[in-house]
């Protein structure tokens, strides 16, 4: 029974350990951004003190200790870990309310968002898989290539300004960009995700406007983010076309279609590391969307932290950022064990 326990221990030792870790990153990142934070030009606590009739230093030191920003930068920092580890982030200096609260309720539209766009992005990168190995036509071929090229260059910001242009502006085939409903339409609110609680609460009408108002920016997403996500599936397919698996199932006589999804599954790790990458740079470039849009997510209380140097809600905002990237990049690593058994570490391939 021990050495049992011991073999099981030993073959999932890589992600216990991951999981194990992940704290430490997660505290450890937390720690280079409070000092970070403190980097930023400007004092906080004058920001929010009326100055142009003079201050008192009571006046000064009463702000402080209100903002969580009295004592030294040492007694700072150990006040913020060891709030940290009860997942206390601190009031925002804004609105008064907790940092974790704000985080919380905004987070899950801005999440719904890049999701529905990865998903989407990785569904069009499979289907440009599929025209590749199935397409004999060099012009889909070269049009493809070119797609590549092209737009992973282009920044998501300038293809959304292109596309409110010509699809709102000249064409007004899309809603206007004032948030995800119309105005004067109440939200419902269960898990925080808009389209799952319009779900859920039965609002069907709520449902269609916010996914009319969704379709443009997700189709920011898709455009830009689909040719990286493509280049690494296309690199993927070329070399698993010539891989002794994939020759066995064409010498053993297994069906078009079998060979296909086979090389498709071995093809999609780069691909699955590359769209946990995206994941987390979006996390961080949504925001300029979700200000063109008027979405008001996680994005906006960033820049609303940054604009008024409320350190703690800033901070706060960097911590729970990384922590779903790493948590991200951890689930990324699994899934691409489960599709390829062979990159499970430990594993040894014969030659």
């Amino acid at each position: 029974m021990i050495d049992q326990l011991r073999g099981l221990l030993r073959r999932n030792r890589w992600w216990i350990t991951r999981t194990l870790a992940l704290p430490v990153h997660v505290l450890a990142f937390a720690a280079a951004a409070f000092f970070l934070v403190r980097l930023v030009p400007g004092d906080p606590v004058l920001a929010r003190i009326d100055t142009s009739g003079g201050f008192s230093q009571q006046e000064y030191d009463r702000m402080a200790e209100a903002m969580g920003l009295s004592g030294s930068i040492w007694s700072q920092f150990v006040t913020f870990m060891g709030a940290l580890l009860r997942f206390d982030l601190g009031n925002s200096a804004v609105t008064g309310r907790a940092v974790w609260t704000e985080l919380m309720t905004r987070l899950p539209g801005t999440l719904e968002l890049i999701v529905l766009g990865l998903l989407a992005s990785l569904l069009a990168t499979l289907l440009l898989g599929m025209i590749a190995m199935t397409s004999t036509s060099d012009r889909v071929h070269g049009a493809m290539r070119f797609y590549a090229k092209t737009t992973g260059a282009l920044p998501d910001f300038a293809v959304a300004i292109v596309g409110l242009v010509l699809f709102y502006v000249a064409l007004r085939i899309v809603p206007a960009p004032v948030g995800r409903v119309p105005p004067g339409t109440q939200q419902p609110l269960v898990l925080g995700f808009p389209l799952v609680d319009a779900v859920l609460t039965g609002r069907w009408d709520v449902f269609a406007a916010i996914a009319a108002r969704y379709v443009l920016p997700l189709a920011v997403i898709v455009v830009v983010h689909t040719s990286g996500l493509w280049r690494q599936l296309s690199l993927g397919i070329e070399e698993q076309r010539a891989d002794p698996a994939t020759l066995f199932k064409v010498a053993s006589g297994a069906t078009r279609w079998s060979i296909y999804r086979s090389v498709l599954r071995r093809a999609c790790a780069s691909s699955i590391v590359m769209l946990g990458a995206k994941f987390g740079a979006l996390l961080g470039g949504v925001i300029v969307l979700e200000q063109l849009f008027g979405f008001g997510g996680v994005g906006q209380f960033a820049l609303d932290s940054v604009d008024t140097l409320d350190f703690l809600g800033l901070q706060g905002f960097l911590v729970v950022i990384a922590a779903l990237s790493l948590v991200t990049f951890l689930v990324v690593d699994i899934v691409n064990m489960l599709l390829d058994p062979r990159r499970r570490p430990g594993v040894r391939m014969e030659q």
